[in-house]
């Protein structure tokens, strides 16, 4: 799934699991409703249809003198038809009671003063039957019309009204979902869009955010965004001045000392004085040597780094010039530092990068015994760029690996006055840059190889 379906869908499933419970509510309430509205139609059409089949029997009523008498030529004859009125029954009697054509298991529906003809449902050897009863006078003579069916053959269409408005009611709110899913999802595309521009921006850059190509809901958002961006943009670039500015105001008199106390050091009057000179120097070397360490720590932070221009940076130029500025301490400590690099580049900060590899250089030399070799490459490594810096010096314990990494950590037992700075300055740089920084063995299991694994080539 991409980047894209993970957050606009999980809107979306939120909002129809949020409209599900109030619209499927809602289908049931309307199923009922149109349910009872259509059965309550049905009813009355049966109960009409039931009422005129006792009216039409009453022209079969005939007077007979003081009687009546049903005159079974004229019945309808709808009466007798078997597919039409398979359950129904009639029954005419008189007003003494005597049976004058049907069935006697037929009852009357109660008499009503302003209906004619009248209903009732009634139970009759355990069926449900519904009773329309028209009252006629003739000549003084009164007779009772009653036509009965049974309640099951009513609850047939019923049965099919309600499936029919279960079955339509699902397919709308099944499409009612539909149309809300593609709704919110057309209508999150400027979101989408905004973030894509996001995306697309390097984080290192901050740059303004298009405001037009959004909703108007949204664009005090993207306003806000912008502001933001433009205050973290000037507190990063505050920092950078005052880390810029503190280099120049260390650096300076550190230099200035140095350079004064080694001339003090060639100095005749000064040979008695020269073992402690020169642990002056030493110490004055390790000062400079932190701060510098320290400075490079605060451009690779983050809250800092992120508005340094990244360009094209050729590994195997970088690779050189480290190997040059470094190969007579080198030489000076009795080590073989020597280069293998190919044409390769990434994109990055060519001063973190200048200062990541140094920092490996100058931890593989100054824990590398005299006679032993220092290695820097620069090379794809499975199609990617790769920097690497191996020493045949004591190695790290694979159980310390990860806490050098740590500012200010050193393994116990080391020698030498570090402070603790270098790995941890290599790994946040490896991190600016999308990279992946790791310890192991050198070859033949000695020594250290520092490797750091960049994500793709520039060009």
């Amino acid at each position: 799934m991409s980047r894209e379906t993970e957050s606009a869908p999980s809107i979306q499933r939120r909002l129809l699991w949020f409209l599900l419970p109030p619209l499927a509510a809602l289908m049931l309430a309307g199923v009922y409703a149109n349910y009872r509205a259509a059965t309550a139609f049905v009813e009355s059409a049966y109960d009409e249809r039931l009422g005129d089949a006792a009216i039409a029997l009453a022209g079969s009523v005939l007077a007979d003198g003081p009687r009546l008498r049903v005159d079974t030529s004229m019945v309808p004859a709808t009466a007798h038809r078997a597919d039409h009125l398979v359950a129904l029954r009639y029954a005419i009697v008189s007003s003494g009671g005597e049976l004058l054509a049907g069935s006697r298991e037929v009852p009357a529906a109660a008499a009503s003063i302003s209906a004619n003809p009248t209903f009732a449902d009634v139970l009759v050897s355990g069926e449900h039957l519904r009773v329309a009863s028209y009252r006629i006078s003739i000549d003084n003579a009164q007779a009772v019309i009653s036509v009965a069916e049974s309640a099951a053959q009513r609850a047939v269409p019923g049965r099919f009204i309600l499936t029919s408005t279960w079955l339509m009611d699902f397919i709308q709110l099944d499409v009612t979902l539909l149309i809300v899913w593609l709704g919110v999802h057309f209508g999150l595309k400027p979101l989408l869009s905004l973030r894509r521009q996001i995306e697309a921006g390097s984080p290192r850059e901050l740059k303004h955010l298009d405001a037009t190509t959004v909703p108007a809901e949204v664009k005090p958002l993207v306003d806000a965004l912008n502001v933001l961006f433009d205050v973290l943009a000037e507190a990063a670039r505050s920092q950078r001045r005052f880390v810029a500015d503190t280099a120049h105001q260390l650096r300076t008199p550190i230099t200035g000392l140095l350079g004064n106390l080694e001339l003090l050091m060639k100095e005749p009057a000064a040979t008695a004085l020269a073992p402690r000179l020169q642990a002056l120097h030493t110490g004055m070397e390790h000062l400079a040597r932190s701060a510098n360490q320290l400075l490079a720590l605060a451009r690779a932070d983050p809250s800092t780094s992120f508005t340094e221009q990244f360009d094209a940076v050729d590994l195997k130029a970088l690779a050189g010039r480290i190997v040059e500025g470094n190969l007579t301490r080198a030489l000076n400590a009795g080590l073989d530092l020597g280069v293998e690099a190919a044409p390769v580049a990434v994109r990055g900060n060519v001063r973190l990068l200048e200062d990541l590899l140094g920092n490996l250089v100058d931890n593989a030399i100054h824990y590398t015994p005299s006679c032993g070799h220092v290695t820097v490459r620069a090379s794809l490594r499975e199609g990617r760029p790769c920097l690497e810096v191996e020493d045949d010096g004591p190695g790290i314990p694979e159980e310390q690996r990860g806490r050098v990494r740590e500012r200010f950590y050193r393994v116990p037992g080391t020698s030498g006055n570090g402070c603790g700075l270098g790995l941890a300055i290599v790994s946040e740089i490896a991190e600016a840059h999308g990279a992946q920084f790791t310890l192991e063995s050198g070859a033949q299991r000695k020594g250290t190889r520092a490797r750091v694994l960049f994500r793709s080539a520039a060009v």
